[in-house]
């Protein structure tokens, strides 16, 4: 009986353990703001979302509460939304990449890897 009990015990715990294993990567995935940006190429890694413009990343966390500014790799932005403008400086000063939604919200990635250091909307006519 110890070892039917030892064994279910076994069981559960790696059923626990590919759980945890199976959504850490799914987080990433699951950014539903209107500009999402990834810390890895191909929207990997972990991930930050903004609604708003930012002027300054300085204050602005990954999930994993690494620093956003200069540490972004790739950047999607929602279908509702025409294009985010991406400055390499803060308060949008520095050389500019303009992100279009392309009628999906993959990830591109970023002109200047980890360069990044504010963004705001842009209206396209």
């Amino acid at each position: 009986m110890k070892r039917v009990i030892r064994s279910f015990a076994a069981m559960a715990l790696l059923g626990t353990a590919v759980t945890i294993a199976t959504t850490a990567p799914a987080s990433a995935a699951a950014c539903t703001d209107a500009v999402c940006v990834y810390e890895g190429r191909d929207g990997t890694g972990t991930v930050a979302g903004f609604t708003t413009a930012d002027n300054n990343f300085s204050n602005n966390k990954f999930l994993n509460g690494t620093n956003v500014n200069d540490r972004i790799s790739s950047i999607s932005v929602a279908t509702n939304r025409n294009a985010a403008m991406f400055y390499t400086d803060s308060y949008w000063r520095g050389h500019a990449h303009r992100i279009e939604n392309l009628g999906h919200s993959r990830p591109q990635n970023a002109a200047w890897d980890n360069a990044f250091s504010s963004f705001r909307y842009v209206v396209i006519d």
